[in-house]
């Protein structure tokens, strides 16, 4: 109120500024709230009804009758009415107005055009879990580095350790045994063995010097026999020339026939014995040729003399022995086999250590140090950070505009920029996997649900997993290889 040229005040117009009267409506440059255009519309109605409200504003009334002049004083115009200040004031309006359309549309254009995006109702980031199970009965050692639920574990990293100590063994026993004693045998035959070597070899040399002995026995029995010969032939000489002369004496009267006789059978005898001797020199020669091959003719003994049958008999035992040894070994080497398969299962029915399959984080512990499981039990589950998946509750209409390798975006909730991504499975009312960290029942906004694949989540040293954030469905593009009319953007 202020007062006038009566003495007594007046309203007085006060102009308050856009932002005051849009009162704590953001600015263009705030960010957005979450709840998109439910907030935009309230601004707006709020902001309508306060230039509504101004401009039916009732004018103020002056106390006085207009032409009611003071005693003395001429009458002045008021300088509220005063025609000049008319165009100033519209002109004021009409700037108001601008200003308060510019922030409508400042408000209302981005949840507008959100609103005809094709996106998800809410969308949190998921991961599965991998369960690892004991692969024996046992005992349970946690290792020092492992200190619980949350930690970070990176792949093949050693996690738990299994020991059985009343693990089967008589199979692996009785295998040691059978390869001990076939080995032990197979000492004795080799011994044996050596020691029928030894006496063939002293057999060997008895036969060689006997048949040594007897080739040259042989060979001076020829050398005698033709000297015989020799001298045989020069008897029948002697006697045929006698012979020759006693005829002649007897043709002459000088000798009788008596002596004609003894002449005749003296050569005869001659002729004969040299004949005898030459049979025998070549029955010689057939025993010198067989001593020579080690076989032995004679009328007093056998074709092989004893130490040559026993050298025989001592080879063909060092043969069955060598056949022995050489079973023994065959056998040796494939029990060696079956002992060697029978040690590697037994190692690993009697221990075993339990690596990470995969890098990420321990998820449950479900056994503790010392603890005594059973095969098969769950001993600990790890999120898989490599196999981050987001998962999205949409409408059903949405749901049905949506194609499998149809591109989207997915925004972080806290993060300005948006990730690229793929729809990988679209799971509508069905169950989503039951390995999953975080399950379908916690997205209840919509019925119909959607896996999505984004590569950049996978380099998250925490996986990312429970963040929550909205997927935007990009339709403008089209997938490689579909039907005509399939819509989806390009990455």
């Amino acid at each position: 109120m202020t007062p006038n040229n009566f003495g007594h005040t007046a309203d007085v117009l006060v102009l308050r500024p856009v932002d005051r009267i849009l009162g704590d409506v953001p600015s263009s440059d705030a960010p957005a709230q979450p709840d998109g255009s439910a907030d935009a519309a309230t601004l707006q109605a709020r902001l309508a009804s306060e230039v509504h409200a101004f401009d039916q504003r009732p004018q103020p009334q002056p106390e006085f009758p207009a032409e009611w002049v003071a005693p003395g004083e001429a009458l002045k115009p008021d300088p509220v009415e005063a025609p000049a200040s008319k165009p100033r004031k519209t002109a004021w309006r009409i700037v108001k107005t601008l200003v308060a359309l510019a922030a409508v549309v400042a408000l209302g254009w981005t949840p507008l055009q959100r609103a005809l995006e094709t996106t998800s109702a809410e969308a949190v980031v998921n991961a599965r879990l991998v369960t690892l199970r004991a692969p024996i009965d046992g005992t349970v050692t946690v290792p020092r580095n492992i200190t619980g639920v949350g930690e970070t574990i990176s792949s093949n990293e050693a996690l738990l350790d299994i020991k059985n100590p009343r693990a089967d063994r008589s199979q692996l026993d009785d295998l040691r045994r059978q390869v001990a004693g076939l080995q032990a045998e197979r000492s004795v035959l080799a011994k044996r063995k050596t020691q029928l070597e030894g006496l063939q070899a002293q057999l060997r040399k008895q036969r060689d010097a006997f048949q040594k002995g007897r080739v040259e026995q042989l060979e001076a029995r020829v050398a005698e026999l033709v000297a015989g010969i020799a001298a045989a032939d020069a008897k029948a000489d002697e006697t045929q020339s006698t012979l020759d002369r006693t005829k002649k004496l007897k043709a002459s009267g000088y000798q009788s026939q008596a002596a004609v006789d003894r002449a005749e059978r003296d050569h005869k005898v001659a002729a004969n014995t040299a004949d005898a001797l030459r049979q025998k020199l070549v029955g010689t020669h057939v025993e010198l040729d067989a001593a020579k091959t080690g076989l032995f003719v004679g009328d007093s003994y056998n074709d092989i003399p004893r130490t040559a049958q026993r050298l025989d008999e001592i080879t063909q035992q060092v043969i069955d022995l060598q056949g022995e040894i050489d079973e023994k070994a065959l056998r040796i080497s494939q029990l060696e086999t079956d002992l060697a398969q029978e040690e590697k299962q037994f190692a690993l029915r009697s221990a075993a250590a339990l690596t990470a399959s995969v890098s990420g984080r321990i998820w449950e512990m479900l056994t503790s140090d010392g603890e005594e499981v059973s095969r098969g039990q769950d001993l600990m589950r790890l999120l898989d950070c490599g196999g981050v998946l987001v998962t999205a509750a949409v409408s059903e209409s949405v749901y049905n505009k949506l194609r499998l390798g149809q591109p989207a975006s997915f925004h972080l909730r806290g993060e300005s920029a948006d990730r690229a991504g793929r729809v990988v499975a679209l799971n509508g009312l069905a169950s989503v996997a039951a390995n999953m960290a975080i399950e379908q029942d916690a997205l209840g906004r919509e019925p119909y649900h959607v896996t999505l694949e984004v590569p950049s989540l996978v380099n998250g040293s925490d996986c990312y997993l429970g963040r929550t954030g909205k997927v935007t469905f990009d339709t403008t593009g089209k997938i490689p290889g579909a039907n005509p009319g399939t819509s989806v953007a390009k990455l």
